[in-house]
């Protein structure tokens, strides 16, 4: 009685065909294990961005590289043939995937180079403008940014790499711009000495600032792009965060000012513009240098993106980054 083979798939057995499923899951599953094990391990002993990248490539390499020994040995795949035999169709998947390659080879440089890391806030721009926005995660080919209203943007690398990035993270400090509306009739003078104080008052505005703090402040003009910044400025070091107010334009009964400031804690931004804005506004109303025209008299322009305006009683105050 003759005995059939066993059935065949390209050439393999059916056997060896299972088997290689199996491994395939099997080494599936033991990089994803080492992945979380190594981030159990390393996330308290080195930074978040370390130890993830250290457990993804053990990760990549115990995957790809099961996968590969399997392929090898139980279905006698040549890596050579199958190159040669992709011909015409290896060229047009790898026209079609073009984009993936790209932000593949981006998300390799920014591990590399090191632009952008966890944790740290920074702005793309682009079309649109991420805004500023905390990196919480950096994967091969995609970056995810989180931004302050919790709205997670997902980012290809290779935007990271082609478009300007601001890392206000890296710089330790972020500049803030703050208009704020008069009537014509008040003392200007007056006006511009009472916000320059409140400024020099917060303890949270530049240069007002602990010791400790100033030292850590000042060495930061000690690196190559910190001090680029400050090169062509004829003041350096602390001085050049004095707070500054400058007038804008006048139109009708309103005279605008911008009350420029510099802080350190780009997360509490809008918070640290609210306590400034309410002392001034106090100190304002205290020597009856705002009048008592309403804020719909005169609503002014439409506040760009990221800049919203509010007012009291004929007082006009908004934010911008």
């Amino acid at each position: 009685m003759q005995v059939t083979d066993p059935a065949l798939i390209s050439g393999v057995t059916l056997d060896a065909f299972l088997a290689f499923i199996l491994a395939l899951f099997g080494f599936l599953f033991l990089g994803n294990l080492a992945y979380m094990l190594v981030r159990r391990v390393l996330d308290e002993r080195v930074t978040r961005g370390k130890a993830k990248w250290t457990a993804t490539i053990l990760q990549y390499g115990i995957t790809f590289g099961g996968v590969y020994a399997s392929a090898r040995y139980l279905l006698d795949f040549d890596p050579t043939a199958f190159v040669a035999s992709l011909g015409i169709l290896g060229i047009v998947v790898a026209f079609s995937s073009r984009q993936i390659i790209q932000n593949i080879i981006a998300g390799i440089l920014i591990t590399i180079n090191r632009p952008i890391q966890l944790e740290e806030w920074v702005v793309v721009s682009g079309r649109p403008e991420t805004g500023i926005s905390k990196v919480l995660d950096i994967s091969f080919t995609t970056t995810i940014l989180q931004g302050f209203d919790g709205g997670l943007v997902l980012t290809p690398n290779s935007s990271i790499i082609t478009s300007k990035v601001t890392n206000y993270s890296r710089a330790g400090f972020l500049e803030v711009s703050i208009p704020l509306a008069v009537p014509v009739t008040a003392n200007l003078e007056r006006v511009q000495a009472i916000a320059l104080a409140a400024a020099h008052d917060h303890p949270r505005i530049l240069p007002h600032v602990d010791k400790a703090e100033r030292s850590a402040i000042q060495s930061l003009f000690d690196l190559p792009y910190i001090g680029r910044l400050s090169s062509d400025l004829p003041r350096t070091g602390l001085a050049i965060f004095e707070p500054k107010v400058q007038i804008s334009s006048i139109k009708e009964d309103w005279v605008r000012l911008t009350v420029r400031v510099w802080i350190r804690e780009v997360t509490a931004r809008e918070r640290i513009v609210s306590e400034y804005l309410d002392n001034v506004i106090e100190h304002l109303k205290a020597e009856d240098l705002i009048g008592e025209k309403k804020w719909e008299d005169e609503p002014g322009p439409a506040a760009s993106p990221g800049e919203p305006m509010a007012g009291e009683r004929g007082v006009k105050t908004g934010q911008a980054a």
